[in-house]
């Protein structure tokens, strides 16, 4: 009874079966995102990927940017060093279209565009992380228009108290060190962690020598308490304060970034209150959260330009179990309040309060049946600026005679609100537009997972097709006022591509993966016609291997970013110019070396064949790295 509320309650906590034989892990699989209630991963019809705990502890990666890498369907894009603004890209779609969970709250800044800065997220404290491609909106609201990310942090089942703790130095001044302590017993576990990183970072500029560092600190509370078979209380609180240091952009000359001793302050705040009670067939969930964000820039002459944004979710849902069907409804609550301060400029006055709220209703019915899993998905959302929306969703997968072979598709519509910022501004030369339209994605996707048990092999292939109508062009030059504004785009933009991945245990001490992702996303031009749309790479690729020897380990990853184009803003005339970046291939690797039950040395090397390469038009990427440490755990 008890983990069947654990499944349930998924705002804050997650499941996970393993088979006993190990090959049929991806298979039995629990995942919590791909539905409103557990499912396993081959009963899913959207495409699903896992990153576990032994994956994430292998790669030793620094933050969750790093791990997304070779995750099919993803493009990642980092302005520059560690710490610089970083944003993923799912099958073409923008990154305000991807909704970011962490342990079931919503982490989007609506601050900040209503993306996800995926470079503060540390990756030491992750325990899973689930990744579900396509339309999923239906189920997780506006910003899931392309897929959702839902970041799990440590919660093992555990009797007793554990503590574990780290310590790395390397390359640029990098330091890293970080504990966490977990107690578990029959009704109750609890855990707390903490991270500390100092970089002085790398120059991000194509001239000059200032490097431009970064500092994190993130703590993090959560746990839960079940006093008996019926009853579950999950919590969780999370913190994290960071300093990124940045260039300037030269406006007068090149058009490039140019060292500077510019800095912005950032706080991100999530806490959540979830309530789950059984009661024979039904499940009850009331669940309460809070986005709390926080950017404070400070630029030469010292001028603080600060936003604020406040999420707040109130959450009642319901599941009704009937044998192979399964019920759940939902009702939900929210409210985004908005804050922006700066100094008043010739092209405006940035200092706003804003606020929007939304009241949704959603149902979602799941068949589970022997060989054909369904599920129908519907949603309504009423919201203060705009117009009633809704959203739907329709899957399945299909499991052939044999059980190894098994077809997945999903179809459905999305939307997306128009942003704050989108529609309101964004200091100095970004005035915004109140009047824009929000987006509308019609898409479907197409699969099939193979497993291949003798060998320990898993194979998937998936055909997807994306159509956006009223995109938003994010910049916009405005004659009138000289500055730029945001403006729906008229005509359709249009994403689709090939996903293949494989991963299979060689031996019984080699494991390998590998991952090709193919994307023609375009959008159309003033002209009439379609150009490519920016940073998207038409490929990406990727293969990994990883060897356990006794008492050491060894991690290779190879991941291939192809060529891709980009906007850029010359002095004048003040119109955008597309410009390509070229393809690159980064090689990391990874060791440990067990010195006892207790101790791990670890090694990384990252970009190990020191290519010089952007990722966004004139910022720079570190070249070689590496760092060393230690890994205790007792």
């Amino acid at each position: 009874m008890k983990y069947f509320l654990i499944a349930i309650a998924w705002p804050f906590l997650t499941a996970n079966v393993v088979a006993a034989n190990a090959n049929d892990k991806i298979l039995e699989t629990i995942t919590v995102t791909a539905s409103r209630t557990a499912v396993e991963v081959g009963e899913a019809g959207s495409s699903v990927s896992i990153i576990s705990k032994e994956q994430i502890q292998r790669r030793n990666a620094t933050n969750l940017a790093d791990l997304l890498r070779e995750v099919p369907g993803m493009a990642v894009s980092q302005q520059g060093s560690l710490g610089a603004i970083t944003q993923v890209r799912v099958r073409g779609a923008e990154a305000n279209q991807v909704l970011v969970l962490i342990d079931g709250v919503e982490a989007n800044d609506i601050s900040q565009g209503s993306e996800f800065n995926f470079t503060h997220l540390m990756a030491s404290q992750i325990e899973r992380i689930e990744i579900v491609r396509g339309p999923q909106s239906a189920i997780w609201g506006s910003d899931a228009l392309a897929a959702v990310v839902n970041v799990i942090t440590r919660s093992d089942d555990l009797s007793g108290t554990a503590f574990s703790g780290y310590a790395e130095a390397g390359s640029f001044k990098t330091g890293r060190t970080g504990f966490a302590v977990k107690h578990g017993g029959n009704k109750n576990n609890v855990k707390f962690s903490f991270d500390h990183l100092d970089s002085g970072g790398t120059n991000i500029a194509r001239s000059g020598t200032e490097n431009d560092g970064y500092k994190n600190t993130t703590a993090n509370l959560g746990g839960s308490y079940y006093p008996n078979g019926s009853l579950l209380l999950s919590y969780l609180l999370r913190n994290t304060e960071s300093t990124t240091d940045f260039d300037d952009i030269d406006f007068f000359v090149t058009g490039l970034p140019v060292d500077a001793n510019f800095s912005t302050d950032s706080r991100q705040t999530y806490a959540g209150l979830s309530l789950a009670y059984e009661h024979g067939d039904l499940t009850h969930t009331l669940s309460l959260s809070r986005t709390d964000t926080e950017n404070i820039t400070s630029t030469a002459p010292p001028v603080d330009d600060e936003s604020r944004g406040i999420n707040d979710q109130f959450r009642y849902q319901v599941n009704l179990v009937l044998n192979n069907h399964i019920i759940t409804g939902m009702l939900e609550y929210e409210q985004a309040d908005f804050k922006q301060r700066g100094g008043i400029s010739y092209f405006g006055n940035p200092n706003k309060n804003l606020d929007t709220d939304t009241k949704s209703i959603a149902l979602e019915y799941r068949y589970d049946g022997d060989r054909l899993d369904l599920s129908f998905s519907g949603r309504h959302d009423r919201n203060s600026e705009f117009d009633n929306s809704g959203a739907w969703r329709v899957t399945a997968a299909w499991h052939l005679i044999n059980e190894s072979t098994s077809l997945h598709a999903s179809v459905g519509e999305s939307i997306k609100n128009p942003t704050f910022t989108e529609r309101f501004g964004f200091f100095d030369t970004f005035t915004g537009n109140p009047d824009l339209q929000p987006e509308e994605s019609f898409s479907w996707e197409l699969g099939v997972r193979q497993s291949i048990m003798n060998k320990g092999m898993m194979l998937t292939a998936t055909w997807f097709d994306a159509d956006l109508d009223n995109e938003i062009n994010g910049f916009v030059f405005d004659f009138s006022s000289g500055a730029f504004t945001a403006d729906n785009v008229d005509g359709q933009s249009t994403r689709r591509g090939v996903e293949l991945g494989i991963n299979f245990t060689a031996t019984d001490r080699l494991l390998m993966g590998a991952s090709y992702t193919y994307l023609d996303a375009t959008q159309a031009d003033i002209a009439g016609g379609e150009i490519n749309e920016i940073r998207r790479p038409d490929h990406t690729a990727s293969v990994s291997a990883n060897y356990t020897f006794d008492r050491a380990n060894l991690n290779i990853a190879i991941m291939y970013t192809g060529a891709q184009v980009d906007d850029f803003f010359p002095p004048f005339p003040p119109y955008q110019e597309r410009v390509d970046l070229p393809g690159f291939t980064l090689v990391n690797i990874a060791g440990a070396y067990h010195l006892n039950e207790n101790v791990d040395l670890t090694l990384k090397l990252e970009n190990a064949l020191d290519k010089n390469y952007e990722q966004v038009f004139g910022f720079s990427s570190p070249g070689f790295s590496v760092r060393g440490g230690v890994r205790v755990s007792w």
